[in-house]
């Protein structure tokens, strides 16, 4: 396979004097290739999430930093591939999945983190019983905002010993924001859960593009009788009716482009623990436990 770049230009850490370096073109991938990446991706962000929990409890603070930080950066990686694999149900049929912005971010440490925060402020996919509290994120999600800002050096400071700018020795055990970590790991732990959720949802919705609507029958239409009555502009009357007709015509499906990259393909297992023990779903699984457990103590 040819490899190819493309140019970043004001890329910080550029070697170059012009402030251009050379980024990586991803290759394309296939529908298959791209379940997988996902798959790895969130795996690993589990993986180092939990190894930076485990690191915390034995007061290994900044280390556990440097890993959370390393699984932020896969979890911003999985963000946008799920957010790209949207985009192809919308994208001109046969378009390839690569594309310049996930060169741009696999390439970039402040572009991973700057998705993490984005997803995190959003809540696109939001499961709690109550909304989320902006005052509440606002700590954890600048701490995140920080450290994307800093370039890899956050990441870096956990793992070695380094000089400062006067010769001050400069160890990992100087780094102490375990308040701050626990907590972004913990939020972030939950990234996994909503792009499962995610895609459930998606997939819902792809499902429901492409399905027919069939012909209503009179009955069915009686919801809109008490509008007639309404005091509208003619305008306003001649689109209730349009409305009307095609709601007692029906609507066929509408085949969305680039099918092969949908959420349930046709054909596919659609049951609702399919996924269950698999890697990569390591954050379904466990939310799926605590719900399960959070259950038998009602009942208890």
């Amino acid at each position: 396979m040819t490899t190819h770049t493309v140019w970043l230009r004001g890329h910080v850490g550029s070697s170059s004097q012009t402030g251009v370096m050379a980024v990586r073109r991803l290759p394309d991938l296939t529908p298959d290739q791209v379940i997988r990446l996902q798959d790895a991706l969130l795996a690993n962000a589990h993986t180092l999430l939990t190894s930076a929990l485990a690191l915390l409890d034995l007061g290994h603070v900044a280390l556990a930093r440097s890993l959370a930080i390393l699984g932020l950066e896969e979890s911003g990686k999985a963000i946008a591939i799920h957010e790209r694999r949207v985009a192809m149900s919308h994208a001109p049929d046969g378009e390839t999945f690569r594309c310049e912005r996930l060169d741009e971010l696999w390439a970039s440490h402040e572009k991973k983190l700057e998705t993490v925060h984005h997803f995190l402020v959003e809540e696109p996919y939001w499961f709690d019983v109550q909304p989320p509290d902006p005052e509440e994120n606002a700590t954890y999600l600048g701490t995140i905002k920080s450290w994307s800002r800093r370039n890899d050096r956050s990441k870096q400071r956990g793992f070695y010993v380094d000089l400062g700018k006067t010769g001050d020795v400069m160890a990992p055990i100087d780094i102490a924001d375990e308040a701050a970590l626990g907590e972004v790991i913990a939020r972030v732990h939950q990234i996994g859960w909503q792009l499962r959720l995610g895609e459930h949802i998606e997939g819902k919705r792809q499902d429901e593009k492409e399905a027919d609507l069939p012909p209503a029958s009179e009955d069915d239409l009686a919801w809109l009788d008490p509008l007639d009555d309404a005091d509208d502009s003619d305008d306003m009357k001649e689109f209730r009716t349009e409305m009307r007709q095609s709601i007692r015509d029906g609507f066929p499906g509408e085949t969305s482009p680039n099918a092969a990259y949908r959420f349930n393909p046709p054909g596919a297992d659609r049951s609702p623990f399919r996924n269950l023990g698999k890697p990569g779903y390591e954050a379904e699984a466990r939310e799926l436990m605590l719900l399960a457990r959070e259950l038998d103590e009602k009942e208890d």
